[in-house]
């Protein structure tokens, strides 16, 4: 879980573009995704507990009930940042035309090889949501994406135009207040080194009220909302009512596009 020290140039580029840095770093890691042991192993820990909720979300809004495998059947949805494609996945498996989008070429390449290798047609794309600009879809799942971008408003824009009237808009990134720079940066980072140094830009954290604000500018009514904690002596992630961290937003389109 090491990676070399950042050089002061590096450090300068990130600050000036954060976006061509989070996707180099991403790259660097992509054929590592799969590895359940190895340094993705929270984002698997935090994917046994986001499915769940993103399916119990889709049901609440669809009126869909879990009697079957295949009960997603005819819902499209968006995965934007999908990564190697575990989210994605997860939603094919239950029936849904998947789209997943990633700006790290080497995610999306291992992410097609994945899914294939298990039967699974999902459609993959390199690039950022602009890649699919002009189409819409039922579910919009945009996790652990908007801390690592730069214009958070544009893409938040940019992601709700793809949502269709009805549709759902599901969040999920982190708090920015003292307590999230201690354990999303100090403890996760330097004390426990659950990620590597640098993962994460403090400043990028968005507030629920801001996120809330950008996603109501799109016509987007907040309907569920839910915390996640971690407990640092056995690794396991659990909901809360506590938004000061880790959290996710559910929104839904309302009116016209």
């Amino acid at each position: 879980m090491t990676q070399p020290e950042t050089s002061q140039s590096n450090l300068q580029t990130k600050r000036l573009d954060a976006n061509e840095v989070e996707v180099a770093r991403y790259n660097a890691l992509a054929e590592l995704w799969w590895d359940e042991h190895g340094p993705m192993w929270p984002l698997h820990k935090l994917n046994h507990l986001r499915v769940p909720f993103v399916l119990s979300a889709i049901r609440d809004t669809f009126g869909f009930g879990q009697s079957t495998e295949e009960d997603l059947a005819g819902l499209t949805v968006l995965d934007i940042g999908c990564g190697a494609g575990l989210l994605s996945e997860a939603m094919a498996k239950k029936g849904a035309t998947v789209t997943g989008v990633d700006a790290a070429e080497k995610n999306i390449n291992i992410a097609r090889e994945h899914a294939n290798s298990g039967g699974l047609d999902i459609e993959y794309l390199h690039g950022t949501v602009d890649k699919i600009r002009g189409r819409h879809f039922d579910v919009v799942l945009n996790m652990e994406v908007v801390e690592h971008v730069v214009d958070v408003a544009a893409f938040i824009s940019s992601c709700c135009d793809c949502v269709k009237p009805n549709g759902i808009h599901v969040v999920a990134t982190l708090n920015r207040n003292p307590k999230s720079w201690l354990f999303a940066i100090v403890g996760a980072e330097y004390v426990l080194r659950w990620l590597p140094r640098g993962t994460h830009d403090w400043k990028q954290f968005v507030k629920p009220d801001e996120l809330k604000f950008l996603l109501e500018s799109k016509n987007m009514q907040l309907t569920q909302s839910a915390g996640v904690s971690v407990n640092p002596l056995t690794k396991r992630y659990s909901l809360t009512s506590d938004l000061s961290v880790n959290y996710m937003l559910v929104t839904k389109k309302i009116g016209v596009s």
